[in-house]
């Protein structure tokens, strides 16, 4: 429940832990009723969230009176509760989507989706507090809206090709080369204008024509669809926002072999 995030006192504030061990297990421990736990697991990914909630607004994140930053640490704390490793293996890639959402929703429609929580909550033990509070950029707002429509337009393409945003979560190659090879896959479609208007025209990969063009194989094509299928859209379009969401601007993507013409 949200109220778990309430502060007990400031003698009872968690401290921050390592976590090394099974998060799966913490997080059925914190299901199970563990409110110390749940709120030691949190303080723990405090950093992350401010990192994720900054992403998203494009400035920096005043916790002392960002309704941003409440809106992140209550999606996190959703995260938590709404966590399904069956679906879900990862929780930290779980727990951004579920935060990238919420604050996209609160940058639509300039609503509070959860309370805010008094910042005592976060006072050290010296009733000081943590140094996460920074002057925001003054394209905050400006950035907010950019990343809204953004995801918005992402979101009707990936529709179009029988996409759901929440499908992505656990879409994207497990192995790093595997990863570069994909979005390296994805360039060459974004670059192609015959083969990003097939994909913008009806939805799907140009398999055939793809493999006409690149050396790759046809397997590697169909397992990872989805990313594929998601990256181009981002490059194509040139969502530049929105390519730490799959790690684009990471990977980069490496050099693939081409078929001679």
């Amino acid at each position: 429940m949200i109220n778990s995030l309430s502060p007990e006192s400031k003698g009872n504030t968690p401290k921050a832990t390592a976590f090394g061990g099974d998060v799966t297990q913490i997080i059925k421990n914190i299901k199970g009723g563990d409110i110390s736990l749940r709120n030691e697991f949190i303080n723990n990914y405090m950093p992350y969230i401010i990192k994720i909630t900054s992403s998203v607004i494009g400035g920096f994140v005043d916790i002392k009176n960002s309704d941003e930053f409440s809106v992140g640490l209550c999606a996190f704390n959703e995260a938590i509760d709404s966590f399904n490793e069956q679906k879900n293996p990862h929780f930290l890639k779980f727990a951004t989507l579920v935060m990238k959402r919420r604050l996209i929703d609160y940058a639509r429609n300039e609503k509070k989706h959860c309370n805010v929580y008094p910042f005592t909550y976060f006072e050290d033990d010296e009733g000081n507090y943590q140094d996460h509070i920074m002057p925001r950029s003054e394209d905050d707002v400006e950035s907010r809206y950019e990343i809204a429509r953004e995801i918005e337009l992402f979101e009707e393409k990936l529709r179009e090709s029988g996409i759901n945003f929440e499908d992505l979560v656990n879409a994207s190659p497990k192995h790093r080369d595997s990863k570069s090879l994909c979005i390296s896959i994805a360039r060459v479609i974004a670059n192609d204008k015959e083969l990003f208007n097939r994909l913008s025209d009806t939805g799907n990969l140009p398999k055939t024509r793809l493999l006409e063009v690149v050396k790759v194989n046809k397997k590697t094509i169909e397992r990872n669809r989805a990313f594929i299928i998601a990256a181009s859209i981002i490059l194509g379009y040139d969502f530049h926002l929105l390519k730490d969401f799959l790690d684009i601007g990471e990977f980069g993507g490496g050099d693939i072999e081409l078929r001679k013409k």
